[in-house]
């Protein structure tokens, strides 16, 4: 988030407050996109992603007075959308999530300690297919995780924020979101791990095959 962007966000903030409707529109363009995806990384379901970004925008037009114009609108704003998504998620069946000490400590302490059949699979992996399929399920994975832990590995991982702008967001430390940031990485790692060969094996035969 550039001082830039951040300013023009204030500009719109002031112009909403003072109930220009072009302003609001404005304000939805530029964050439809960014507040649809964080409510599917909570969710994971593209109607009720949709739905919770409308809770979200509803909600930023009707307290759009409270904003503090000394903090950065980015931060504020995406509080809000993960409210809006959690508080959608809590009228639904609660999501299975795992514990992460039953995978981590299998893994190296520095967080990139891989499998050598993971490893192998990241340096030579030519299947297009399987690359896309693995990819899908990482964000399953991620999906499993305590929400605490999920959120920073979508936001910085997915929706490719910077650690100081989602420590912000969540208002925790840097330390607090690094440490999070590692353990949930080493878990999706784990789990794509035990995939990776087996997946690996499977596109190297139809590659073989005449």
């Amino acid at each position: 988030m550039t001082a830039e962007q951040d300013a023009s966000d204030v500009d719109l903030v002031r112009r909403i407050k003072r109930g220009d409707d072009e302003a609001f529109r404005e304000m939805v363009d530029r964050y439809h996109a960014r507040v649809y995806s964080l409510s599917y990384g909570v969710l994971h379901n593209r109607e009720d992603a949709e739905e919770a970004t409308q809770d979200s925008f509803l909600t930023l037009y009707r307290k759009i007075g409270t904003f503090d114009e000394s903090k950065k609108f980015f931060s504020w704003f995406y509080r809000v959308a993960l409210n809006a998504a959690y508080s959608r998620a809590r009228r639904r069946r609660p999501l299975r999530t795992v514990s992460l000490d039953d995978y981590v400590p299998n893994l190296g302490g520095d967080g990139h300690a891989l499998s050598p059949e993971f490893a192998a699979f990241v340096e030579g992996a030519e299947d297009g297919a399987v690359a896309r399929d693995l990819a899908e399920k990482a964000e399953g994975f991620i999906a499993e995780l305590p929400e605490t832990y999920r959120d920073v590995i979508w936001m910085v991982d997915v929706e490719e924020m910077s650690p100081a702008d989602v420590a912000e967001t969540l208002e925790i430390s840097i330390a607090a979101l690094k440490s999070r940031l590692h353990r949930a990485r080493l878990y999706v790692r784990q789990r794509l791990a035990a995939i990776a060969a087996p997946a690996q094996t499977g596109a190297g035969a139809r590659r073989a095959a005449p």
